[in-house]
């Protein structure tokens, strides 16, 4: 099911598997695609979007979209970092959720968000009343209500002595209360996601990134809807006199009319209301190349931005496919600047530079790729981005010596050429 149209000019192959509605389309669907992008999201649905031609009018007339009907895509690519290799990007269940026609030339785009299949969990409004119920217990009652698989990945469960369902979506309360103490929500692929941003922010970055490996970034800082404290109040069980308690400083203050349950409670909510909305104050966008090991919710670290440098939480993953092109768009927001990281972190830093300090060269035999130097190096084929940037120039001015426009990212090495493996 190849399209040849897709292919990126050298021995990298990229193509989409698309099942509407349980049935493969991918045949039906290669001629008429223009492009296709994926959203991969903390705080909002996962989305996608599908453009097609429509010049033969078959989608405006006897494929006509129905809101509702199921897509599940999957990004698939060959030969991305050595011969014969194979990855794919399973994007997830989508619903339509609107599509529409334009003309001249005739033209349809579908647009696609992840959601149970029963769509009422966002449109309708319902009112209950939960007492002496947990986080976990309410999220489960509603995951069963849709047909959903329960992933709660949480520390600990939290105790909810009373919280009200007003004329809500089932998907509206639940938001509201994971916000509330400081927890993601996410529906993918059939299965509601619950975790915890405190325990998700303390997890080691998955990749690092530096500026080589980046074809554009913006930066922005921003004080705006940021604080550096929250005043929030509980009742207390001996008097029922409402006590108001200070999370933070005063210097730019938050006071929530939200209601704790205890002093404890208080804290936690107070502490989540400063973790989300400071999120905001430090934030990045990169333009890079795909990179399978990137996904919202995990963590990166960027090195070699000066004082940008720092622990990043990835917001946003975006996927863009037209003709040639491919492009990945992160969303970061920053953890921890270098120079802010804690005592405890700085030492582990430093007792891991200590252990690697020791490079090692190694001369490139026949039959080689970076992928699997890296895979006897470091156990995982995964790292071969990151030997291609410590030899970048090495590799390039290899390639061109050969009559090659360039090296493929690294796709093309040579046996004689001595690699530094740091």
């Amino acid at each position: 099911m190849r399209q040849e149209g897709w292919h990126t000019g050298n021995p990298r192959r990229k193509y989409l598997s698309v099942v509407y509605n349980g049935i493969d389309i991918w045949n039906n669907l290669s001629p008429y695609i223009e492009s296709f992008s994926y959203e991969d999201s903390v705080d909002e649905s996962d989305t996608i979007s599908i453009s097609l031609s429509d010049r033969d009018l078959k989608w405006s007339r006897t494929w006509l979209p129905e809101k509702g009907d199921k897509i599940s895509p999957s990004i698939i690519l060959e030969n991305w970092n050595y011969e014969g290799e194979k990855m794919t990007v399973i994007c997830g269940a989508f619903l339509v959720d609107d599509y529409s026609f334009s003309c001249p030339p005739f033209s349809c785009t579908i647009n696609g968000v992840s959601a149970p299949v029963d769509t009422s969990f966002k449109e309708s409004e319902n009112t209950k009343t939960w007492e002496n119920a947990t986080v976990r217990l309410i999220a489960n009652e509603i995951a069963t209500k849709y047909g959903l698989d329960l992933i709660f990945e949480v520390s600990e469960d939290i105790a909810v002595s009373k919280t009200e369902q007003d004329k809500q979506p089932d998907s509206e309360f639940l938001k509201n209360l994971c916000e509330k103490y400081g927890l993601g929500i996410k529906v993918y692929s059939n299965r509601l996601v619950i975790w915890e941003l405190k325990q998700y922010f303390e997890k080691s970055p998955v990749l690092t990134i530096v500026p080589d490996m980046v074809s554009k970034w913006t930066y922005n800082s921003t004080i705006q809807g940021t604080y550096t404290g929250a005043k929030v109040s509980y009742a207390n069980p001996n008097n029922e006199k409402t006590v108001e308690i200070l999370v933070g400083t005063e210097e730019r203050l938050y006071k929530t009319n939200q209601k704790a349950d205890s002093e404890a409670d208080a804290r936690r909510i107070g502490e989540s209301i400063l973790r989300n909305a400071n999120r905001k104050e430090r934030t990045m966008k990169l333009t890079i190349p795909p990179k399978m090991s990137l996904y919202a919710t995990c963590n990166v670290k960027l090195s070699g931005f000066g004082n940008l440098d720092g622990k990043y939480f990835v917001e946003k993953v975006s996927y863009s496919l037209s003709g040639k092109s491919y492009d990945m768009q992160v969303s970061l927001s920053c953890i921890s600047r270098d120079s802010e990281n804690s005592e405890e972190e700085s030492k582990n830093e430093t007792a891991q530079t200590n252990d690697n300090t020791v490079n090692e060269n190694y001369t490139v035999v026949k039959g080689d790729s970076l992928w699997s130097i890296a895979k006897h190096f470091y156990g995982s084929g995964s790292k071969c981005q990151d030997l291609y940037q410590i030899n970048r120039d090495l590799i390039e001015a290899e390639a061109v010596k050969r009559g090659k426009k360039d090296s493929g990212n690294g796709y093309f090495i040579y046996p004689g050429m001595t690699l530094i493996i740091p």
